[in-house]
Parts: structure tokens; sequence; C-alpha cells
């Protein structure tokens, strides 16, 4: 079983120069740039970056639980390092496991990133599964969600008491509302592109839709009966409850203080995701990539230009490779000249290149 696992893991696509704007969900985007606007935004983040509290929940990790690596648990580890090889994140985070017996994993960290995964996650899920989830949890990492997720953990534990220095006296409360209301919806929004990049890792929708069900019913007796087809149906039902205005008010209230999208919903939403026309082309190979030479990114005798940012790509490339605007009617030109040509031209008229 773990022979057939390594080699499952190896014929893996792994996407080199993978840019997290190939997979982010649109909702994580827009909940960003609201984040971004709201007050007291600036302060936290100063006493966030200060690292105090990392460096607490980093010496709480090395008292309490096991940090993996190469000589200790090495068939989790190389889970680890498949994944990020696989997101083309070449700096690894520190990767703890702990006792806890819960069904779940976090990231931490702002300087010094951190994963920790329990106890009750690692028993509860498949081989692929766990892969899965780990690539999750690098999909914070991979989108630069890790700033914001320890701003969340600081104010979760930590509550007003947080702001206190930094505000005026008796007004760390009520000021602290609106931006602890801010980041639960931001995280609700973050986890859907990380449940993304765990899809980019499995690269298999029923083992990320069954990892998440595991996470709405977590009972070992019923995890080998779990029917994938009436799980989407639940999430089905839950979307079509929400036309009337009590319903939308119930939703409301419910994801209010929720730091997570319901799990039946994430199971259907990465179903969705797997049929969609972005997912098939990361796959094929055509994805938004990392800032590399314009030299690297053309193979090609003939280019397209980009008509959002002026980006040369490959003629055959259906995205641009820098912000991943559509290249449908997009103009074509000499890869080594840049003058305009057609797709039925032979040869460039203005340096003599062949195009085809």
């Amino acid at each position: 079983m773990v022979n057939d696992m390594v080699m499952v893991e190896t014929q893996l696509r792994e996407f080199p120069h993978l840019s997290p704007a190939a997979f982010q969900h649109p909702a994580d985007v827009q909940a960003t740039a609201n984040l971004q606007k709201v007050p007291l935004l600036a302060p936290l983040i100063k006493l966030v970056s200060s690292s105090v509290f990392e460096k607490q929940m980093r010496l709480m990790s090395i008292s309490s639980t096991v940090r993996l690596g190469p000589n200790q648990a090495r068939s989790v580890y190389q889970k680890f390092e498949k994944a990020a090889a696989i997101l083309d994140l070449p700096e690894l985070p520190e990767l703890y496991v702990s006792s806890q017996y819960v069904i779940n994993a976090l990231a931490f960290g702002v300087k010094k990133y951190q994963i920790i995964m329990f106890a009750g996650l690692i028993d509860f899920l498949t081989e692929e599964e766990l892969l899965a989830v780990i690539g999750h949890e690098l999909g914070h990492v991979k989108c630069q969600h890790m700033l914001y997720k320890t701003m969340a953990y600081i104010l979760r534990y930590f509550g007003a008491q947080a702001l206190y220095s930094l505000l005026p006296a008796g007004t760390a409360t009520l000021a602290t509302i609106p931006l602890q209301l801010a980041i639960l919806e931001w995280e609700r929004k973050a986890e859907l592109s990380c449940d993304r990049a765990a899809l980019l890792v499995a690269q298999d929708p029923a083992v990320v839709a069954s990892a998440l069900t595991k996470l709405a019913g977590g009972s070992k007796k019923i995890l080998p009966e779990l029917n994938m087809d009436e799980v989407l149906l639940q999430a089905q039902e839950y979307h079509e409850a929400g036309d009337g205005l009590v319903e939308q008010l119930f939703k409301v209230n419910m994801l209010l203080l929720q730091t997570h999208p319901f799990p039946i919903v994430r199971a259907k939403e990465i179903m969705d995701w797997a049929d969609s026309e972005q997912y098939q082309n990361i796959l094929a190979g055509n994805y938004v990539q990392e800032a590399t030479s314009p030299a690297l990114l053309l193979s090609e005798p003939m280019a397209k230009v980009c008509p959002q940012c002026s980006q040369l790509v490959n003629a055959s490339a259906p995205l641009c490779l820098a912000c991943g605007s559509s290249l449908k009617g997009a103009r074509r030109v000499c890869a080594k000249c840049h003058i305009k040509v057609f797709s039925t031209w032979d040869t460039c008229p203005g340096c003599g290149s062949r195009l085809q």
C-alpha cells in the first residue's frame, strides 16, 4: 500500500512558477481588498509583525507537539515535500503534529511559518486525503495568507486585549468588533482558495470532497459508507433553501462567527471548480505564472500581446501568464522582433524569422 501511494504521488503533476493568481477564489481576492480598508488594520499589523505572539506560539509548538522532518515521521513529511513541490513552494514551513484528537490543521506565523496537524486528522483521513489537506494548509502560504491568518488567531485568542496598548482606554472592545468581523469574513473566503490548492495537490476532486465531508461527519463507524452523491445533494438543498429573506438572514447569522465555510458547501464548491475551464487549463500547463524573464515565457516563434498588461505570451496559450486575462482575439506578433503578424504567415516580414 505504501509503495502504491509513493507511485501515485510521483505521477502527480507539478506546476513550476505557479502564481496564486492562477487559482485564487475571486471571493478571497475581494475579501482581502475589503479587509485592507478596515480601520485598525494598520496598528494590528504592526503589533503582529513585532513577532511577540509568534514567538509564544512557536515555543508552545516546540514544547508540546512533535516537529516532523526528514528524520522524523518520514512517511508524512514526504507528503509535505511533495505537496510543496506541486505548488512550487521552495521554502518549507515547519510541520508539527499535536496529540489533540480533533480533525483539524492550522497554519500560523509571520516571519517563521508553521503548520500544525492534529492526531484526529491524521487518523481519520486516507493517505490521499492527508496529502490534500497538507496541500490546503500550504495553500495559505502560497496565497500569502499567513499575516492575516496570524492576526485572526491573535484576535481570537487574545481578543481586544491585544489592542489595549494601541487604543485609548475603554475603546478597544468596541473598536475591534468591525475588524474581527472583517477578518472572519476574509478567513471564510480564504479557505475557498486553499481548497483549490488542495485539489491542485491531490488532483482528484473526489478525494478533496471526501476529506471535507469527514470534517462534517467524522464518525469512524460511518466513514466506509459515506456516499458523495448524497453529500452533493445535501449541499444543493442548502443552496436552494436560501431564496427567501428569512432563510438569507438565517444563513448570514449562522456564518457570522464562523472561521470556515460549511464543509458540505465546500465539498460541492470544489467539485464544481474541478469541472471548470480554469482548473483544466492549470492541469494542461496553461496558468498564470510568477514573474519570470520574458525570454523564458516565449518558446514559440509567434506570440500574442495580452490586451490587459501587454505581456508577450506564446501564441498557443489561452491565458496571459502574467495577469490571467483571456487571450482570445489578442494581437499576434513575431516573438523575435515584435512586429504584427497573422496566424497564416510562414515568415516574419520584419526580421525574416520562420513563424510556423
